[in-house]
């Protein structure tokens, strides 16, 4: 295979787990949201299925669950973070000290249906967009690659 094929697929892989992960985010963003009361007069139209909670979730945990292998070192393959960009991945994740506890916090939670706080939700973003950061840098490759 050849190195843009690579580079191609290690893309569509990232952009792939970042769609989801992004779309789970957002669903249990707007359940938060959807708590309170005024938020429901101010946007009647904003909605979120129980099928998409439970899914969002499901995804997350998955997710989170391979977050925390790859940062102790458990891993050096990931169903969700392509190969050629992996270290890098676990480097920049591991910058944040206190990562492990927080996606632990946020892992119990969502297994035990908790809502999840805005620290999570700030813990989630910012995983979010170290993942946007390394699919800005395999993107990079892969254009530089094609010439």
């Amino acid at each position: 295979m050849s190195d843009i094929s690579v580079l191609s697929n290690q893309y569509e892989r990232l952009v792939d787990t970042s769609e989801k992960i992004n779309n789970s985010v957002i669903a249990l963003k707007k359940r938060s949201i959807l708590e309170d009361k005024n938020t429901n007069a101010k946007y009647p139209r904003l909605s979120v299925t129980v099928d998409e909670v439970s899914n969002a979730k499901n995804i997350l945990l998955s997710f989170l669950m391979n977050i925390n292998k790859i940062v102790q070192g458990e891993t050096q393959e990931s169903e969700y973070i392509p190969s050629l960009i992996l270290e890098d991945y676990k480097n920049r994740l591991a910058s944040n000290q206190y990562l492990e506890e927080d996606v632990n916090e946020i892992v119990t939670k969502l297994n035990n249906n908790e809502q999840i706080e805005t620290r999570h939700m700030t813990v989630l973003d910012e995983i979010l967009s170290i993942l946007d950061i390394e699919r800005s840098n395999l993107f990079r490759k892969l254009r530089t690659a094609r010439g």
